[in-house]
Protein backbone atom coordinates (compact mmCIF):
# COMPACT_ATOMS: atom_id res chain seq x y z
CA UNK A 1 0.00 0.00 0.00
CA UNK A 2 1.62 3.40 -0.79
CA UNK A 3 0.99 6.24 0.92
CA UNK A 4 -1.32 8.03 -0.85
CA UNK A 5 -3.95 4.83 -1.06
CA UNK A 6 -3.33 4.81 3.25
CA UNK A 7 -4.04 8.67 3.26
CA UNK A 8 -7.14 7.87 0.76
CA UNK A 9 -8.12 5.00 3.40
CA UNK A 10 -7.16 6.99 6.32
CA UNK A 11 -9.88 9.53 4.89
CA UNK A 12 -12.25 6.89 3.91
CA UNK A 13 -12.42 5.18 7.28
CA UNK A 14 -12.75 8.49 9.11
CA UNK A 15 -15.96 9.32 7.34
CA UNK A 16 -17.19 5.64 7.58
CA UNK A 17 -19.22 3.69 9.85
CA UNK A 18 -17.87 1.89 12.77
CA UNK A 19 -15.83 -1.02 11.20
CA UNK A 20 -16.46 -4.94 11.31
CA UNK A 21 -14.57 -7.06 14.04
CA UNK A 22 -13.41 -10.52 12.92
CA UNK A 23 -10.92 -12.05 15.91
CA UNK A 24 -9.18 -15.25 15.45
CA UNK A 25 -8.03 -17.14 17.51
CA UNK A 26 -5.80 -20.24 17.05
CA UNK A 27 -5.68 -22.69 19.22
CA UNK A 28 -1.64 -24.33 20.58
CA UNK A 29 -0.18 -21.71 17.85
CA UNK A 30 3.40 -20.45 19.05
CA UNK A 31 4.57 -16.70 18.76
CA UNK A 32 6.93 -18.31 16.00
CA UNK A 33 4.57 -20.50 14.02
CA UNK A 34 3.46 -17.94 11.31
CA UNK A 35 6.13 -16.89 8.70
CA UNK A 36 6.52 -13.40 9.65
CA UNK A 37 7.71 -14.74 12.94
CA UNK A 38 10.66 -16.65 11.70
CA UNK A 39 8.67 -20.19 10.63
CA UNK A 40 11.23 -21.40 7.90
CA UNK A 41 8.93 -25.26 8.07
CA UNK A 42 5.63 -23.98 6.62
CA UNK A 43 4.47 -21.20 4.39
CA UNK A 44 2.05 -18.90 6.00
CA UNK A 45 1.37 -16.19 2.98
CA UNK A 46 -2.12 -14.85 4.30
CA UNK A 47 -1.03 -14.39 7.62
CA UNK A 48 2.29 -12.91 6.52
CA UNK A 49 -0.13 -10.61 3.84
CA UNK A 50 -2.18 -9.83 6.92
CA UNK A 51 1.27 -8.32 8.50
CA UNK A 52 2.40 -6.40 5.88
CA UNK A 53 -1.11 -4.42 6.05
CA UNK A 54 -1.05 -4.00 9.22
CA UNK A 55 0.87 -4.07 12.86
CA UNK A 56 2.86 -6.73 14.31
CA UNK A 57 3.24 -6.84 17.81
CA UNK A 58 6.75 -8.56 19.10
CA UNK A 59 6.06 -8.90 22.82
CA UNK A 60 2.43 -10.23 22.85
CA UNK A 61 1.24 -12.30 25.79
CA UNK A 62 -1.35 -14.57 27.31
CA UNK A 63 -2.04 -17.19 29.58
CA UNK A 64 -0.31 -20.01 29.46
CA UNK A 65 -3.88 -22.10 28.89
CA UNK A 66 -7.01 -22.25 26.98
CA UNK A 67 -9.43 -21.06 29.23
CA UNK A 68 -8.22 -18.65 31.04
CA UNK A 69 -7.19 -16.80 28.19
CA UNK A 70 -10.49 -17.03 26.57
CA UNK A 71 -11.59 -15.96 30.25
CA UNK A 72 -9.77 -12.94 29.93
CA UNK A 73 -10.41 -11.85 26.61
CA UNK A 74 -14.53 -12.08 26.85
CA UNK A 75 -14.02 -10.51 30.82
CA UNK A 76 -11.26 -8.04 30.24
CA UNK A 77 -10.22 -9.24 33.84
CA UNK A 78 -7.00 -11.26 35.13
CA UNK A 79 -8.20 -14.71 36.00
CA UNK A 80 -7.03 -13.71 40.37
CA UNK A 81 -9.70 -11.14 39.42
CA UNK A 82 -12.56 -13.51 38.05
CA UNK A 83 -11.17 -16.81 39.42
CA UNK A 84 -11.32 -18.71 36.38
CA UNK A 85 -7.45 -18.97 36.52
CA UNK A 86 -7.09 -22.76 35.21
CA UNK A 87 -8.59 -24.75 32.30
CA UNK A 88 -11.87 -25.65 32.89
CA UNK A 89 -12.67 -29.44 34.34
CA UNK A 90 -8.94 -29.79 34.54
CA UNK A 91 -8.88 -32.20 37.73
CA UNK A 92 -5.30 -31.66 40.19
CA UNK A 93 -3.66 -34.44 41.61
CA UNK A 94 -5.32 -35.34 44.81
CA UNK A 95 -1.88 -35.61 46.87
CA UNK A 96 -0.13 -32.61 46.17
CA UNK A 97 2.55 -30.76 48.69
CA UNK A 98 0.29 -27.65 48.16
CA UNK A 99 -4.11 -27.09 48.70
CA UNK A 100 -4.88 -24.77 45.88
CA UNK A 101 -7.65 -21.83 45.92
CA UNK A 102 -10.73 -22.76 44.71
CA UNK A 103 -11.27 -22.10 41.22
CA UNK A 104 -14.71 -20.92 39.27
CA UNK A 105 -16.08 -23.72 36.84
CA UNK A 106 -17.59 -21.19 34.69
CA UNK A 107 -17.70 -17.52 34.17
CA UNK A 108 -20.83 -16.60 34.09
CA UNK A 109 -22.51 -13.86 31.52
CA UNK A 110 -22.49 -10.87 33.58
CA UNK A 111 -18.72 -11.20 33.82
CA UNK A 112 -18.03 -12.79 30.17
CA UNK A 113 -19.74 -9.52 28.53
CA UNK A 114 -17.68 -8.05 25.40
CA UNK A 115 -19.82 -9.61 22.95
CA UNK A 116 -23.09 -8.26 24.89
CA UNK A 117 -21.07 -4.95 24.96
CA UNK A 118 -20.82 -4.97 21.56
CA UNK A 119 -24.10 -6.03 21.09
CA UNK A 120 -25.71 -3.48 22.60
CA UNK A 121 -23.61 -1.13 20.76
CA UNK A 122 -25.37 -2.23 17.30
CA UNK A 123 -23.06 -5.21 16.57
CA UNK A 124 -24.39 -8.39 14.72
CA UNK A 125 -22.33 -10.91 17.28
CA UNK A 126 -21.39 -14.68 16.27
CA UNK A 127 -19.16 -17.53 17.81
CA UNK A 128 -17.85 -19.89 15.82
CA UNK A 129 -15.81 -22.96 17.21
CA UNK A 130 -14.11 -23.40 20.70
CA UNK A 131 -15.63 -21.86 23.82
CA UNK A 132 -14.36 -23.90 26.62
CA UNK A 133 -14.81 -21.25 29.42
CA UNK A 134 -18.37 -22.64 30.72
CA UNK A 135 -20.18 -25.68 30.37
CA UNK A 136 -18.69 -27.14 27.43
CA UNK A 137 -15.53 -27.42 25.50
CA UNK A 138 -16.55 -26.57 21.93
CA UNK A 139 -19.85 -24.55 21.20
CA UNK A 140 -21.86 -27.04 19.22
CA UNK A 141 -22.06 -29.71 22.14
CA UNK A 142 -23.98 -26.47 24.15
CA UNK A 143 -27.60 -27.78 24.61
CA UNK A 144 -29.79 -24.75 22.87
CA UNK A 145 -27.27 -23.39 21.30
CA UNK A 146 -29.11 -20.17 20.47
CA UNK A 147 -30.91 -19.63 23.57
CA UNK A 148 -27.47 -20.02 25.40
CA UNK A 149 -25.35 -17.95 24.01
CA UNK A 150 -27.74 -14.81 23.78
CA UNK A 151 -27.38 -15.09 27.48
CA UNK A 152 -23.83 -14.14 26.62
CA UNK A 153 -24.34 -11.18 24.03
CA UNK A 154 -24.02 -13.51 20.83
CA UNK A 155 -26.84 -13.55 18.15
CA UNK A 156 -25.84 -16.53 16.15
CA UNK A 157 -23.93 -19.67 16.66
CA UNK A 158 -22.51 -21.69 14.76
CA UNK A 159 -23.18 -25.94 15.21
CA UNK A 160 -20.03 -27.00 13.70
CA UNK A 161 -17.40 -28.92 16.35
CA UNK A 162 -14.15 -30.48 16.10
CA UNK A 163 -15.82 -33.75 16.60
CA UNK A 164 -17.69 -33.69 13.43
CA UNK A 165 -14.65 -32.88 11.12
CA UNK A 166 -12.10 -35.23 12.50
CA UNK A 167 -10.10 -34.84 9.38
CA UNK A 168 -9.23 -31.15 9.90
CA UNK A 169 -10.30 -30.51 13.44
CA UNK A 170 -13.09 -28.17 11.81
CA UNK A 171 -11.33 -25.63 10.04
CA UNK A 172 -12.84 -25.50 6.73
CA UNK A 173 -16.26 -25.70 8.61
CA UNK A 174 -15.71 -23.19 10.82
CA UNK A 175 -14.27 -21.19 7.99
CA UNK A 176 -17.60 -21.83 5.66
CA UNK A 177 -19.55 -20.55 8.78
CA UNK A 178 -18.09 -17.27 9.52
CA UNK A 179 -18.64 -16.27 5.74
CA UNK A 180 -22.07 -17.70 6.06
CA UNK A 181 -22.57 -15.18 9.19
CA UNK A 182 -20.60 -12.54 7.62
CA UNK A 183 -23.09 -12.68 4.46
CA UNK A 184 -25.72 -12.36 6.73
CA UNK A 185 -24.99 -10.03 8.78
CA UNK A 186 -26.75 -7.17 6.43
CA UNK A 187 -26.11 -3.57 7.22
CA UNK A 188 -25.53 -4.23 10.91
CA UNK A 189 -21.80 -4.05 11.72
CA UNK A 190 -20.78 -7.06 12.94
CA UNK A 191 -18.60 -8.78 15.19
CA UNK A 192 -16.96 -12.98 14.09
CA UNK A 193 -15.19 -14.63 16.95
CA UNK A 194 -13.56 -17.44 15.21
CA UNK A 195 -12.05 -19.47 17.95
CA UNK A 196 -10.23 -22.51 15.78
CA UNK A 197 -9.38 -25.77 17.26
CA UNK A 198 -6.27 -26.44 15.96
CA UNK A 199 -3.31 -26.54 16.33
CA UNK A 200 -4.17 -28.11 19.53
CA UNK A 201 -3.94 -32.04 19.57
CA UNK A 202 -4.78 -34.45 17.97
CA UNK A 203 -2.47 -33.76 15.09
CA UNK A 204 -5.11 -33.90 12.01
CA UNK A 205 -4.77 -32.09 8.82
CA UNK A 206 -5.99 -32.94 5.11
CA UNK A 207 -4.17 -36.10 3.69
CA UNK A 208 -2.52 -34.21 1.03
CA UNK A 209 -0.90 -31.70 2.60
CA UNK A 210 0.07 -34.03 5.43
CA UNK A 211 2.02 -35.90 2.25
CA UNK A 212 3.03 -32.66 0.90
CA UNK A 213 4.84 -32.02 4.28
CA UNK A 214 6.30 -36.21 4.54
CA UNK A 215 7.56 -36.00 0.83
CA UNK A 216 9.73 -33.03 1.98
CA UNK A 217 11.48 -35.68 4.40
CA UNK A 218 9.15 -34.75 7.79
CA UNK A 219 8.46 -37.49 9.79
CA UNK A 220 5.24 -38.84 10.05
CA UNK A 221 3.51 -38.20 13.73
CA UNK A 222 3.38 -41.73 16.00
CA UNK A 223 1.56 -40.30 18.15
CA UNK A 224 -1.71 -38.49 17.40
CA UNK A 225 -0.56 -35.82 21.36
CA UNK A 226 2.46 -35.39 19.53
CA UNK A 227 5.84 -36.45 20.86
CA UNK A 228 9.01 -34.15 21.07
CA UNK A 229 11.72 -36.50 19.59
CA UNK A 230 9.38 -36.34 16.15
CA UNK A 231 9.08 -32.27 16.18
CA UNK A 232 7.98 -30.80 13.82
CA UNK A 233 6.07 -33.65 12.12
CA UNK A 234 4.19 -33.45 8.57
CA UNK A 235 0.44 -33.77 10.44
CA UNK A 236 1.57 -30.42 12.53
CA UNK A 237 3.22 -28.03 10.11
CA UNK A 238 0.34 -29.25 7.78
CA UNK A 239 -2.40 -28.03 10.36
CA UNK A 240 -0.02 -24.53 10.24
CA UNK A 241 -0.39 -24.61 6.41
CA UNK A 242 -4.31 -25.91 6.35
CA UNK A 243 -4.83 -23.00 8.55
CA UNK A 244 -3.47 -20.11 6.56
CA UNK A 245 -4.85 -21.51 3.19
CA UNK A 246 -8.57 -21.20 4.83
CA UNK A 247 -7.60 -17.64 6.70
CA UNK A 248 -7.03 -16.60 2.90
CA UNK A 249 -10.10 -17.94 2.12
CA UNK A 250 -12.17 -15.83 4.89
CA UNK A 251 -9.62 -12.76 3.85
CA UNK A 252 -10.60 -13.13 -0.06
CA UNK A 253 -14.48 -13.16 1.07
CA UNK A 254 -13.86 -9.73 2.90
CA UNK A 255 -12.47 -8.50 -0.60
CA UNK A 256 -15.21 -9.81 -2.32
CA UNK A 257 -17.70 -8.26 -0.60
CA UNK A 258 -16.02 -5.05 -0.23
CA UNK A 259 -15.68 -4.92 3.60
CA UNK A 260 -11.79 -5.30 3.77
CA UNK A 261 -11.64 -1.59 4.28
CA UNK A 262 -14.11 -0.95 7.25
CA UNK A 263 -13.42 -4.51 9.36
CA UNK A 264 -10.36 -5.13 11.94
CA UNK A 265 -8.93 -8.29 11.73
CA UNK A 266 -7.53 -9.46 14.77
CA UNK A 267 -5.31 -12.93 14.51
CA UNK A 268 -3.81 -14.08 17.95
CA UNK A 269 -3.36 -17.42 19.89
CA UNK A 270 -4.75 -18.82 23.20
CA UNK A 271 -1.19 -19.52 24.95
CA UNK A 272 2.56 -20.32 23.55
CA UNK A 273 3.24 -23.24 21.67
CA UNK A 274 2.85 -27.25 22.49
CA UNK A 275 6.95 -27.74 22.90
CA UNK A 276 6.11 -31.76 22.30
CA UNK A 277 4.27 -30.03 18.83
CA UNK A 278 7.19 -27.23 17.98
CA UNK A 279 10.20 -25.17 19.71
CA UNK A 280 9.64 -21.77 21.15
CA UNK A 281 13.23 -21.17 20.80
CA UNK A 282 15.02 -19.05 21.63
CA UNK A 283 12.53 -19.10 23.82
CA UNK A 284 12.32 -21.09 27.29
CA UNK A 285 9.40 -23.93 27.24
CA UNK A 286 6.00 -24.07 25.93
CA UNK A 287 2.60 -24.11 26.25
CA UNK A 288 1.39 -24.07 30.17
CA UNK A 289 4.57 -22.96 31.41
CA UNK A 290 5.28 -19.77 33.10
CA UNK A 291 8.39 -19.12 30.76
CA UNK A 292 8.17 -16.86 27.69
CA UNK A 293 7.64 -20.03 25.11
CA UNK A 294 4.53 -20.16 27.43
CA UNK A 295 2.34 -17.03 27.19
CA UNK A 296 4.53 -15.28 24.30
CA UNK A 297 1.83 -15.56 21.16
CA UNK A 298 1.83 -13.73 17.65
CA UNK A 299 -0.88 -10.83 17.45
CA UNK A 300 -1.88 -8.95 14.48
CA UNK A 301 -4.01 -6.60 13.93
CA UNK A 302 -5.36 -4.81 10.66
CA UNK A 303 -7.35 -1.92 10.01
CA UNK A 304 -7.10 -0.19 6.80
CA UNK A 305 -6.55 3.45 7.01
CA UNK A 306 -6.23 3.27 10.99
CA UNK A 307 -3.11 1.01 11.18
CA UNK A 308 -0.02 2.49 9.55
CA UNK A 309 0.66 -1.13 7.26
CA UNK A 310 3.55 -3.20 7.86
CA UNK A 311 4.66 -1.95 10.95
CA UNK A 312 6.11 -3.68 14.36
CA UNK A 313 5.94 -2.65 17.77
CA UNK A 314 7.76 -4.18 20.91
CA UNK A 315 4.87 -3.36 23.65
CA UNK A 316 4.29 -5.75 25.85
CA UNK A 317 0.76 -6.62 25.78
CA UNK A 318 -1.81 -9.26 27.16
CA UNK A 319 -5.12 -10.78 26.37
CA UNK A 320 -7.03 -8.46 28.81
CA UNK A 321 -6.35 -5.71 25.98
CA UNK A 322 -8.47 -6.71 23.52
CA UNK A 323 -11.67 -6.22 25.38
CA UNK A 324 -10.87 -2.02 25.76
CA UNK A 325 -9.03 -2.05 22.49
CA UNK A 326 -12.66 -3.07 20.97
CA UNK A 327 -14.53 -1.15 23.14
CA UNK A 328 -12.72 1.70 21.27
CA UNK A 329 -12.80 0.77 18.00
CA UNK A 330 -17.08 0.30 18.35
CA UNK A 331 -17.66 3.49 20.59
CA UNK A 332 -19.24 0.51 23.09
CA UNK A 333 -18.96 0.36 26.88
CA UNK A 334 -18.97 -2.32 29.34
CA UNK A 335 -21.64 -2.78 31.90
CA UNK A 336 -21.63 0.35 34.53
CA UNK A 337 -19.20 -1.10 37.59
CA UNK A 338 -17.38 -3.72 35.20
CA UNK A 339 -13.44 -3.51 36.13
CA UNK A 340 -11.29 -3.88 33.13
CA UNK A 341 -7.76 -4.57 33.89
CA UNK A 342 -6.60 -4.01 30.57
CA UNK A 343 -5.77 -1.17 28.36
CA UNK A 344 -6.75 0.37 24.73
CA UNK A 345 -4.58 -0.48 22.29
CA UNK A 346 -5.95 2.07 19.41
CA UNK A 347 -3.27 4.63 20.78
CA UNK A 348 -0.07 2.31 20.12
CA UNK A 349 -1.78 1.12 16.64
CA UNK A 350 -1.93 4.54 15.26
CA UNK A 351 1.26 5.27 16.21
CA UNK A 352 0.33 8.09 19.10
CA UNK A 353 1.33 7.24 22.24
CA UNK A 354 2.82 4.93 24.30
CA UNK A 355 0.54 2.64 26.82
CA UNK A 356 0.76 4.30 30.78
CA UNK A 357 1.78 0.86 32.28
CA UNK A 358 5.02 -0.74 33.03
CA UNK A 359 3.58 -4.28 34.56
CA UNK A 360 1.94 -7.50 33.65
CA UNK A 361 0.87 -9.80 35.98
CA UNK A 362 -0.33 -13.53 35.78
CA UNK A 363 -1.98 -15.99 38.61
CA UNK A 364 -1.47 -20.01 37.99
CA UNK A 365 -1.97 -20.99 41.68
CA UNK A 366 -2.76 -24.99 40.24
CA UNK A 367 -0.63 -27.47 38.97
CA UNK A 368 -0.29 -28.44 35.60
CA UNK A 369 2.49 -31.19 35.87
CA UNK A 370 2.11 -32.55 32.29
CA UNK A 371 4.05 -28.87 31.49
CA UNK A 372 6.01 -29.03 34.41
CA UNK A 373 4.19 -26.29 36.30
CA UNK A 374 3.39 -26.24 40.12
CA UNK A 375 1.35 -23.08 41.32
CA UNK A 376 3.22 -20.28 41.02
CA UNK A 377 2.72 -16.20 40.14
CA UNK A 378 4.35 -13.95 37.79
CA UNK A 379 5.18 -10.76 36.29
CA UNK A 380 6.61 -8.75 33.85
CA UNK A 381 8.04 -5.17 34.67
CA UNK A 382 9.62 -3.09 31.78
CA UNK A 383 12.55 -5.91 30.85
CA UNK A 384 12.26 -7.26 34.23
CA UNK A 385 10.38 -10.75 34.43
CA UNK A 386 9.69 -12.05 38.13
CA UNK A 387 8.86 -15.83 38.84
CA UNK A 388 7.38 -16.85 42.00
CA UNK A 389 6.80 -20.34 43.13
CA UNK A 390 4.46 -20.62 46.08
CA UNK A 391 5.89 -23.53 48.06
CA UNK A 392 7.03 -26.06 45.85
CA UNK A 393 8.47 -26.55 42.32
CA UNK A 394 9.23 -29.57 39.47
CA UNK A 395 12.89 -29.61 39.33
CA UNK A 396 13.45 -31.33 35.59
CA UNK A 397 17.19 -32.29 35.87
CA UNK A 398 18.10 -35.55 33.97
CA UNK A 399 15.03 -35.95 32.68
CA UNK A 400 14.64 -36.67 29.07
CA UNK A 401 11.64 -34.18 26.88
CA UNK A 402 9.83 -37.08 26.03
CA UNK A 403 9.57 -37.66 29.48
CA UNK A 404 9.40 -35.14 31.60
CA UNK A 405 6.42 -34.89 32.73
CA UNK A 406 7.31 -34.76 36.73
CA UNK A 407 10.72 -34.41 37.44
CA UNK A 408 11.85 -34.25 41.03
CA UNK A 409 9.68 -32.53 43.58
CA UNK A 410 11.18 -29.76 45.83
CA UNK A 411 9.72 -28.29 48.56
CA UNK A 412 9.94 -24.49 49.53
CA UNK A 413 9.15 -20.95 48.06
CA UNK A 414 11.20 -20.16 45.11
CA UNK A 415 11.63 -16.98 43.34
CA UNK A 416 13.60 -16.20 39.97
CA UNK A 417 14.43 -12.87 38.44
CA UNK A 418 14.84 -12.83 34.81
CA UNK A 419 16.22 -9.54 32.38
CA UNK A 420 14.30 -10.27 29.19
CA UNK A 421 16.32 -7.94 27.18
CA UNK A 422 19.35 -9.54 27.98
CA UNK A 423 18.42 -13.32 28.54
CA UNK A 424 15.28 -13.52 26.60
CA UNK A 425 15.66 -17.49 27.25
CA UNK A 426 15.60 -16.98 30.78
CA UNK A 427 18.55 -18.78 31.57
CA UNK A 428 19.95 -16.71 34.06
CA UNK A 429 18.15 -16.67 37.67
CA UNK A 430 19.24 -13.36 39.06
CA UNK A 431 17.32 -13.36 41.92
CA UNK A 432 20.34 -13.95 44.40
CA UNK A 433 22.66 -11.56 42.76
CA UNK A 434 19.92 -8.59 42.42
CA UNK A 435 18.20 -8.92 45.88
CA UNK A 436 16.71 -5.30 45.34
CA UNK A 437 15.44 -5.86 42.34
CA UNK A 438 14.13 -9.06 43.44
CA UNK A 439 12.19 -7.82 47.24
CA UNK A 440 11.08 -5.09 44.82
CA UNK A 441 9.21 -6.70 41.93
CA UNK A 442 8.24 -9.22 44.54
CA UNK A 443 6.23 -6.72 46.92
CA UNK A 444 4.32 -5.34 43.35
CA UNK A 445 3.41 -8.94 43.18
CA UNK A 446 2.17 -9.21 46.51
CA UNK A 447 0.57 -5.55 46.55
CA UNK A 448 -1.32 -7.71 43.58
CA UNK A 449 -2.40 -10.30 45.01
CA UNK A 450 -4.45 -8.00 47.56
CA UNK A 451 -5.83 -5.54 45.00
CA UNK A 452 -7.42 -8.44 42.75
CA UNK A 453 -8.63 -11.01 45.62
CA UNK A 454 -6.11 -13.61 44.67
CA UNK A 455 -5.22 -16.43 47.25
CA UNK A 456 -1.78 -17.94 47.77
CA UNK A 457 -2.09 -22.14 48.12
CA UNK A 458 -1.88 -23.47 51.34
CA UNK A 459 1.09 -26.08 52.64
CA UNK A 460 -1.30 -29.51 52.09
CA UNK A 461 -1.25 -31.45 55.47
CA UNK A 462 -2.07 -34.86 53.99
CA UNK A 463 0.57 -34.45 51.66
CA UNK A 464 1.85 -38.02 51.28
CA UNK A 465 5.90 -38.23 49.97
CA UNK A 466 5.85 -41.84 49.33
CA UNK A 467 2.55 -41.55 46.99
CA UNK A 468 4.55 -39.07 44.56
CA UNK A 469 4.33 -38.78 41.44
CA UNK A 470 1.13 -39.22 41.44
CA UNK A 471 -0.38 -41.65 38.71
CA UNK A 472 -0.47 -40.60 34.59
Amino acid sequence: MTRRQFGLFALAQRQAKRPNILFVLADDYGWNAPGCYGNKDAATPAIDKLAKEGMRFLTAYAEPQCSPTRAALFSGQYGARTGLFKVIHEVEPANSMMTIPEANVAMQPDVATLASSLRNAGYTTGILGKWHIADQYQAAEIKNLDEYFRRYGFDFASPAGERAYPEDKAVTALTDETIRFIESAGAKPWFAYLAHFTTHTRLAAPKALVEKFAARGYKRTSSPTAKYSERPTAEYLAMVEHLDNEMGRLLAKLDALGQTLNTVVIFTADNGGLSRMASMAPLREGKGSPYEGGTRVPLIIRWPGQIPPGTTDATPTHTIDHYPTLMEIAGARPPTGHKLDGLSLLPVLRKRARLRRDTLYWYTPTYTLMYGRTPCSWLRAGDWKLIHWFGDYLDPTGQTPDNRVYGTLRAGARTELYHLKDDPSETRDLASARPAKTAELMGRLQAWWRETGARAPVKNPNFDPAKWPPAR
